[in-house]
């Protein structure tokens, strides 16, 4: 069976992706009717049976459990290393507060990372003495490791890097580069946006501490809810920064002492908004049901389609995004001198209903691109008219 015809009926369940040409899950994916139609079942039954009810709490608590061990069997982690968070920054910020960061220490980060990954710690450098210090994200996957473990100084006390390149889509050879930093005794932290549901996550294989997680991209489910992985020996040598119901087993009025959960979800806590996280488990299923290898090749396939139209069409082009297998995903990104990649993207929506989205492409000189997201359910023909609408845009402008 041809790959187009293998992923249709999954496509028929996204209307957004029948009525565009959406190529942009690497900023927010398509929402499937099993996703919505899961998430509004427990809205319903909520509005029906109300919120507070002894057996509707604990039928909504028993369902964010199930969440996390779906996320947790997706990503190869025990539910016990799993706590939710709304998104990556907040994942990300949590992981900064539990350490014990101070003047003179260095946190590196990359320099291709989303702001996501970025400002957590150029926020917290101000107040807590630290230094947040960078490691150059271009190039082969040799080089790649080489620059991170150069980076890795005697300051460097935690490294955080994206799994996957939100702006070129390189996917980052992780295990290699965890496995320099344990060596110098470093932690790691990933940004594991655009890697869920755009390749394979196996935190144990990778090595690394933490992991942040979340489904709106390219497992296509709503924004507002993430999870942290964290190694569970490192849990209980953790400062917990934030307090509030949900992080204790029992706490004691007149000490004022906590008996802190022994798991992860000592660093959870206050009201949830479940419905919303229920989907984690329904984006995980849907992946699953559609074949998370399947998906995995059918992304670099479309990858390199782009590269060949791109050659062949718009030879003027500079691709961005790497064409070593071992580093590449589900992004294309690419960047044509002279043109306002913006108004390529207005004009893309105007003219076609094609959903692109331009990047800061260098962060030091904000250079700019188009960043192409290749998801399972994208087909040749969508892309050779994104091809055409680029040719053609091009030559309206003389190039």
């Amino acid at each position: 069976m041809a790959a187009q015809d293998y992923f249709a009926p999954f496509r028929r369940l996204m209307p957004a992706a029948e009525k565009y040409i959406y190529l942009n899950s690497a900023g927010c994916g398509p929402l499937p009717k099993p996703v919505w139609e899961g998430m509004q079942s427990v809205f319903q039954r909520m509005y029906e049976e109300g919120q507070i009810k002894v057996e509707i709490h604990d039928w909504l608590f028993d369902l964010l459990e199930e969440a996390r061990r779906d996320i947790a069997r997706y990503i190869h982690a025990s539910e016990e290393e799993i706590f939710f968070v709304r998104c990556i920054a907040e994942g990300l910020n949590t992981v900064d507060y539990m350490l014990d960061l101070k003047e003179g220490d260095q946190v590196l980060v990359s320099d291709q990372e989303n702001p996501a990954s970025l400002l957590p710690f150029f926020a917290a450098e101000k107040t807590r003495g630290f230094h947040t210090e960078k490691f150059h994200a271009k190039g082969s996957y040799e080089e790649l490791i080489e620059n991170f473990d150069h980076a890795l100084t005697p300051s460097v006390k935690l490294a955080v890097f994206s799994h996957v390149l939100h702006a070129l889509g390189t996917r980052m050879p992780a295990r290699e580069m965890c496995e320099a930093a344990r060596k110098k005794g470093v932690l790691t932290a990933i940004d594991g946006a655009q890697a869920a549901g755009n390749g394979e996550i196996d935190v144990k294989e990778i090595g690394c501490d933490f992991y942040v997680i979340s489904c709106h991209k390219w497992l296509c489910g709503p924004e507002g809810v993430a999870a942290v992985y964290v190694r569970k020996e490192l849990i209980p040598e953790l400062r917990v920064p934030f307090g509030g119901v949900g992080m204790q087993e029992a706490f004691d009025l007149s000490t004022n002492e906590i008996q802190l959960r022994p798991t992860a979800r000592r660093f959870e806590y206050g009201g949830k908004h479940i419905p919303m996280y229920t989907a984690f488990s329904s984006t995980i299923r849907f992946a699953e049901e559609i074949g998370r290898e399947k998906i995995t090749r059918r992304q670099k396939e479309l990858n390199q389609y782009c590269r060949d139209q791109f050659g062949r069409i718009i030879p003027e082009a500079e691709i961005l995004s790497p064409s070593d297998e071992r580093l590449m995903t589900g992004i294309f990104a690419f960047t044509i001198p002279g043109i306002s990649h913006r108004d390529l993207v207005k004009e893309a929506w105007k003219e076609e209903k094609m959903i692109l989205q331009y990047r800061t492409v260098d962060l030091y000189t904000k250079a700019e691109g188009i960043r192409i997201s290749n998801n399972w359910f994208i087909t040749e023909e969508e892309l050779d008219k994104m091809t055409r609408f680029v040719r053609k845009y091009l030559d309206r402008a003389g190039l």
